[in-house]
Formats: C-alpha cells, structure tokens, sequence
C-alpha cells in the first residue's frame, strides 16, 4: 500500500514524534509505501523514506501554522495517489488519526464563552470535528477509554470508528540491568551525594505536565529532607520561567535543568532516579509513567494521565484523585520519599513491565491500518434526513432505528412489536415519558422528552430552579460520571447509553424555542435490579438490622459505595439534584448465593437533573491574578461543586435511608469516608455542613409527614455527636 504519513512537526523529544516513528517503520518492515509529509523535521532524518517539508510562516501562531500545513498538504495529496492518508495531528481528510491529543472541545468547556469567538477556537474545533463528527469516516486508533469517553460526549463518534491500542513501550529501551551503577554514574555527573534522593520529571511541554506543582512540592519538604533530595528535569522546553520559581522559593540548588536528550538515555535517567513526579494537568496517555514502572522506578501522578491505571494494576506507587490538591501532593511526595515500600514499588514495576501486551502498539497500528484497505467499511448509521435533527448517536444494535422511529416508540400504547411497558408518563405535566421496549431480544429503556412548554418552563424560573429541557443533561451526566470512576479506577457503575439525540424547534421559524425542544436518551436495561430503597424496604432493616458478620459486611459495602459515589460526583464539579436511595440500583445475582460485595453492583441512574458546575468569573480573576504574580501562563480554574449543592445531595441521601437501620456509628463512618479525614478533624471543621444537612433532612421529613401522615416513618437521625467515637 502507498500510505501518507502526515505529522506537523516532529521533534526527537516528543512522545507523539516517536509513536510516529515507530509505527512508519513498522509499516516499511512490512513493504508498504510509505510518504512523510511535515511542516517541520527536528533531529535525524530516516533513511530511504520519502520526505517532503511544507513549512509554515515561522512567526504565526500554532493554528495558523497547521491550516497553512493541511492547505499546502491537500495540494500534495490531490497530486499523489494514495492509499491510505494516517495523520498524527487533526486534520480534515483523514483515513486513519492517530488518537494522542486529548479533546479540544472538553478540554476548553470550561473557558468563558468569549474565548470561544475567537479564530483559534474556531479553528481547532472545526479541525478536530473534521475527524471526530459524524460526516467523517476516519478510522480512530484510540489509545485509552477515558479519550473515547471525552470525545463520544461532545462528537457522538459511533463505536465502531474507534480502535483502541494496547500501552506504546518501546522494547528496544528496555530498563538497565544495573541501576545501582547508573544512579552512582549520574550523581557523579551532576555532583550530588550518592545517598541524595533524586525525583525525576521527564517530558516537553512542562506547563502541561504539572512542573510547576513538582517545584512547590520539593519546596514544601521539610528542611533536612529537601537538603537531600534534588529534580532532575529532563525535556525539550521554555525553562526560564520555571528557573524564577525555583529562585523565588529559595531551591534552585536543588533543581537541575538536563534539557532535552536522546531515547537511549531516557532509560540510564530512570534507573538512576528514586522517584518519578507526574502530576500533569491532562496528559492523554503519558507514556513515560509506563517506561519508569516498568523501570522499577516509583511514580506518583495524577489520575487525568491517561495510563495513571497502570500505577494502580502494578502496585508501583500512587495516583492522586482529581480535583488536584497541592496540599495533598505535597503530603504524598513526603510519604513516599521516607517510605520502606519503595524497594517493594520497584520490584512490583519491573514484574508488570514484563508483560508482552505493553509492547504492541505498533504492530497493532498498522494491523487496523491494513484492515482498514483490505476489509469492509462498517456502515456508519448516524446519518440523519432531517437537518433539525442533529447530535444524534446510535450504537450498532439500534442502527436499524432513527430519531423518528424512538420517539414514536417512546409514544406509542403498550404492548405492540417492540413489546413497550410503560414505566413513568409525564409527558402532559413536564414533556417526558419513560418506556422500556425490546429489539432483537435485548430491553432497553427509553426517555423522550416531547417539549416541556413555556408554562413549566416558567414554573420552574419562578421557584428558582433550572428547568430540564431535553435529554442533554443526562446524555454529559453519564458520560461525566463514567469519565471519573475510568479515571479513578474505580467500581462505580452508571446508565449504559444505546442512543442518544435532539431535535430543534424553530419559534418564528428563527429563533430557537426550548420549549418545544425534542429529544431522548436509551440505555440498557439493568437486569435483576432494584432500588435500594425498595430493597431495603423488603430486608427491613430498621426493625431487623443486620446481625451476622456477613450481613454486616454488606451494610458497610454499602455505605461505602455511597460515600464514594457522593464524593466522587462533588468532587468532579457536579451534584445529582436527586440523590435519594431510590436512584441507586443494586444488581444482585442471587444465584451465587446472599448479597455480598462479591456479587452485587451498584448503579447510579436518573441523572437528568444532574448539574456539572463551571468555574466562576472569580476563579478566573484569581487564577489570572495568580499567573501574573508567579510571572506564569494563567493555569484553567478547576470546577468546585457549591457547598449548598453538596449539603441537598447529602441531605437527600441521609433523609431518604431512614428506613436503612443505620446506627450511629454507620452515619460517622459515612463522613469518615465522604470527607476522606479524620472523623474527629472533620467534625470539628465541617460541624457547620454537618449540621445544615440534618436540618434538611428533617425538614424533608416533615414535609413528607403532611403529604402521608400515616406512612409510618422513622425521622432521620442526628448526623453527628461529639461524645461518639467511630
């Protein structure tokens, strides 16, 4: 096969360059005709490969530069046959895109709208939509499920244009045999001690990769530590600014400057070092993580690095939580610098290392390059006849459908071919119904919303609260929520989305009218699940409480699984607006015996209510403020959920388990794990939260007393007491 290589600038200290380089030689080795196009070349040039620079106006900014590349590259391509065209970098007219950047579009969605007029957005957005959209073909070679996640959300990419790879180790730098000789080689060439601790932060592009963070954590060791310890920062970047802060915070002595170096030294640096520091504001893979682990070489990052998993699978060091704390940074880096576990982190690495898997990436490339000639074109069924209708996804087991066809679904009597059950009609009052229906033997469960009307939109307003006006919400909610428990690594499960999509209505036949919006949302069907509500319910916990070890256990699980849920979804920005025991589903397989941790899971569902929070104008003042005072590139505000948001979800939750036999102890170990502090220092800083939330709770209460005044149920129970130890 001829196939064009595209790439905008290669350079030797690039991760992308060398992914780019090793999937060119693999498809030479294999005898295709391969053609490099780039705007520019730093470094040695490969032998026997066609070449051909279409420099760009050196002084233009970057998305400038790349259109000036992709105009010049499209006269190129008209004039040569290929058959295949594999870009590195996003671009329109693609075949083939290797996937390394992160998502644009949810990567800036937290910026003012006013940034979002400009032409660099613009720009960027309509080239990265050119590959992601629904009118492209391009083959995907995705290289973690988080990036798929964030690029489903804002694209609706069918599934089957997505390929995904295994890890990108290079087995040609494979780890030094003798560390202790390399790390006593180094130390001599920099004059440091030989028993001095060395962190090690490898990688171009420093703003992106957090350098900054690791500089205020080396500062914040204590005194005889931080004399020991020294960072070596290795990479092809500005260190100008980063050399200030050093200088300001009195440890520029401690931090070395290496600047960019070769492949074939990258692994003498990581057999010398104690400790690699990562903690990147967005990283899509960060394959160096993956290079020091299986170099027995301890690493703590951030979980938003996209293989910030394989630290927790090798059990090679720790991985912080989003949102970032640099506190929290600062507290680990010294844990792990006097930690006895380091020798035990090594050893873990270098076993996980030896896994062949982690070294197929290229092979793997160019098997779904070849395929992609060879084998048939999947039909992509998300095409629409009506320009109304846009965002529309459908996953390959619904292609035979259209927006049309599940809204009359959603629609129609029960009963009928699809076999529809009604499961919540609203449609008069709010514009939404909830049915389930079948389709070649597997449930689903469908949402439609038909047009609230101005009359609940105005209700809504009144009372000050947001209306919902589509299925929107839930659509990002689901894909928020999964977005963090693949980040975390954690067991949280959530709605599977089948289909999701909009229509628009014209109100003047110019304006858009929300009122009479259209669109709906189908997920799987959760099999053998009930709310946790009705379970409890039916165990009866309040007047027979669990007694044997097992029945405890589960108890704990559970309260558990909720803390966790409720911490992870106010972390990340956002709240539920619903977060009652009837929202959470336990699948249970009662064919493996009594409930247990073993075989149950738990669902967070109904997320159409659910809000993501963007910062606010004054975290973008401070942060800004923050930048000019530091002499920094302004860094982008991380989202905060409202702590009156917090208190409704956690009062929602602790109203609505009255009827789950809680003890006191249960409810302290619930703040134990939502605070993820001590119970005695939460309880002391947080009593004020604590305290609203049982207010809530019980003002909850009351008002369902009124409405059912014989229902029989037990008021919450006091949150907290200073005189109970957990």
């Amino acid at each position: 096969m001829r196939i064009a290589f595209c790439l905008f600038e290669y350079s030797p200290y690039s991760g992308l360059s060398l992914d780019f380089r090793r999937i060119l030689q693999e498809s030479l080795e294999r005898g295709h005709d391969a053609h490099v196009f780039v705007s520019a070349w730093h470094g040695e040039q490969l032998e026997g490969v066609p070449f051909t620079l279409l420099p760009a106006w050196r002084f233009a900014p970057n998305h400038t530069k790349n259109k000036q590349f992709h105009d010049k590259l499209k006269s190129e391509l008209n004039g040569n046959r290929f058959d295949i065209v594999v870009g590195f970098n996003k671009m329109p007219g693609l075949d083939v895109y290797y996937g390394a950047d992160i998502c644009y579009v949810r990567r800036t969605e937290q910026h003012p709208a006013i940034l979002k007029l400009g032409r660099r957005y613009k720009r960027r957005k309509s080239f990265e939509a050119a590959v992601f959209g629904l009118e492209s073909k391009t083959l995907i070679l995705s290289l973690s499920e988080p990036q798929k996640n964030e690029y489903q959300e804002h694209y609706f990419t069918p599934n089957e244009r997505f390929h995904l790879l295994p890890p990108t180790l290079d087995a040609r730098f494979s780890p030094i045999a003798d560390r202790a000789g390399e790390r006593e080689k180094l130390r001599q060439e920099l004059d440091i001690p030989v028993k001095d601790l060395l962190l090690m932060f490898i990688g171009s592009g420093f703003a992106t990769k957090g350098l900054d963070r690791v500089i205020d954590a080396l500062a914040s060791l204590s005194q005889d530590l931080q004399k020991r310890t020294s960072l070596i920062v290795v990479g092809d970047d500005d260190e100008k600014q980063y050399r200030k802060q050093a200088e300001r915070l009195k440890i520029s002595t401690q931090v070395r400057f290496l600047g960019g170096r070769s492949r074939t030294d990258i692994p003498k640096l990581l057999a010398a070092g104690d400790l690699m520091v990562h903690p990147a504001y967005g990283d899509n893979t960060a394959t160096v993580l993956l290079e020091a682990i299986a170099a027995g070489l301890p690493v703590i990052a951030t979980d938003v690095c996209g293989y910030a998993s394989h630290i927790k699978a090798a059990g090679a060091g720790t991985v912080l939580d989003s949102p970032f704390e640099q506190d929290t940074l600062n507290t680990r880096l010294t844990t792990m610098l006097t930690s006895p576990d380091r020798a035990r982190w090594s050893a873990n690495g270098q076993r996980y290392g030896k896994n062949p898997a982690l070294y197929q990436m290229p092979s793997k490339a160019v098997d779904a390059i070849e395929h992609l000639r060879s084998g048939p074109q999947s039909p992509i069924s998300t095409a629409t006849r009506n320009k109304n209708i846009r965002n529309v996804y459908l996953r390959e087991d619904l292609s035979a459908f259209d927006f049309d066809e599940l809204m009359a679904i959603g629609k129609s009597e029960p009963g009928g071919q699809y076999m529809v059950h009604l499961e919540r009609d609203k449609l008069v009052d709010e514009g939404r119904r909830t049915v389930s229906f079948s389709h070649q033997g597997r449930r689903y469960y469908l949402k439609i919303h038909d047009g609230v009307g101005w009359k609940e939109i105005g209700k809504n307003l009144t009372s000050l609260r947001l209306p919902v006006l589509g299925a929107e919400n839930e659509w990002k909610g689901v894909h928020h929520l999964r977005r963090q428990t693949l980040l975390q690594n954690l067991g949280l499960d959530t709605l599977e989305i089948a289909g999701y999509g909009t229509r628009k209505r014209r109100l003047a036949k110019v304006l858009n009218d929300p009122a009479r919006r259209q669109s709906l949302i189908v997920t799987d069907e959760i099999p053998e699940a009930k709310s946790l509500e009705d379970l409890c319910r039916e165990w009866d916990w309040e007047r027979s409480p669990p007694k044997t070890a097992q029945e405890i256990r589960f108890k704990r699980w559970l309260i558990e699984q909720l803390a966790q849920t409720a911490r992870i979804l106010h972390n990340s920005g956002a709240n539920h607006r619903d977060f009652y025991l009837s929202h959470f589903l336990l699948h249970w397989n009662e064919k493996k015996g009594r409930a247990s941790p073993e075989n149950c899971r738990i669902f967070l569902i109904d997320l159409h209510r659910m809000r993501i929070h963007k910062p606010k104008l004054s975290a973008w003042i401070r942060a800004a403020a923050h930048g000019l005072l530091k002499r920094q590139r302004p860094r982008t505000p991380q989202s905060k959920t409202p702590s009156r948001w917090k208190m409704r979800d956690v009062s929602g939750l602790h109203y609505s388990s009255r009827s789950l036999g809680l003890t006191q102890r249960d409810r302290l170990r619930f703040i134990r794990l939502y605070s993820q502090t001590n119970l005695r220092e939460t309880l002391d800083r947080d009593r004020p939260f604590w305290e609203r939330v049982e207010r809530r709770a019980n003002r909850l209460y009351a008002a369902e007393r009124r409405r059912s005044p014989d229902s029989g149920l037990a008021p919450p129970r006091a949150l907290h007491s200073a005189g109970t130890q957990p």
